[in-house]
């Protein structure tokens, strides 16, 4: 492949571009609340949600579908009430995380603004009801969701989606993801031509093991740690850390 420096980019989005977390009260449980709302049992609506979440994230349900039947199935006819309130917790952190992004996400988008940007992101629908309003969105030139194409990472078909998005070769290109749901494995094997394991999010919250942050950088050909070190090697080129 060409430089990375030259190379367009792909992004994973939540927890690589942005991260509901930077929002999200401690504790919150969006799940706890959305059941809350609906009036039915927590652990009920955790089960149907574990249940359901693959085909959610590929877009063969709907959050609100499912919080019709969980409300159905408890006594709670939908059409008995507005089902909206009840999906609303379920991303209300990740609108915010879309809508006011950190400026070192912005600054490292607009220093790429001369080469093709893509995003290729797992998430249900709710996830992304802001994203058409995101300041993200008007410097990423491709978008490809999991609930649009039917396909998730990290399925190789997924990534052949936001290829064929950008008219680019897989080994043109560089992959950038913090790793979550094997992305950074699917990548080398859909046959990518450069690997980021992006690791700040994670770090700042301690949200994964050593074991684990080692495993996804193992999985990368090239690892950073901060938007810093992101912005050198997409920029300047680098070598594994």
């Amino acid at each position: 492949m060409g430089e990375v420096k030259t190379a367009p980019v792909i992004f994973d989005l939540f927890h690589t571009l942005v991260d509901p977390d930077d929002f999200r009260p401690m504790g919150f449980c969006r799940l706890e609340a959305s059941a809350a709302v609906l009036g039915v049992d927590y652990a009920t609506l955790e089960s149907e949600w574990n249940r359901s979440l693959p085909e959610l994230v590929r877009g063969r349900d709907s959050v609100r579908g499912l919080m019709r039947r969980v409300a159905h199935g408890n006594g709670r006819p939908a059409r008995t009430m507005d089902i909206s309130p009840a999906a609303e917790p379920l991303g209300r952190y990740q609108d915010l995380a879309l809508l006011h992004p950190r400026r070192q996400v912005l600054a490292l988008l607009d220093s790429l603004e001369a080469r093709q940007i893509g995003v290729l992101s797992n998430c249900h629908d709710r996830d992304i009801e802001a994203w058409r309003r995101s300041p993200i969105a008007k410097r990423v030139d491709h978008a490809v969701f999991s609930t649009k194409v039917h396909e998730a990472k990290p399925d190789v078909a997924a990534y052949v989606a936001i290829l064929e998005e950008m008219g680019a070769a897989a080994d043109e290109v560089v992959f950038v993801g913090n790793g979550g749901d094997n992305e950074l494995a699917g990548a080398g094997i859909a046959g990518i031509g450069t690997v980021i394991h992006f690791a700040q999010f994670d770090d700042e919250r301690g949200r994964i093991s050593d074991v684990e942050r080692q495993r996804r950088s193992a999985q990368a050909d090239l690892t950073a740690a901060t938007f810093e070190e992101l912005a050198q090697l997409l920029n300047e080129g680098g070598v594994k850390y």
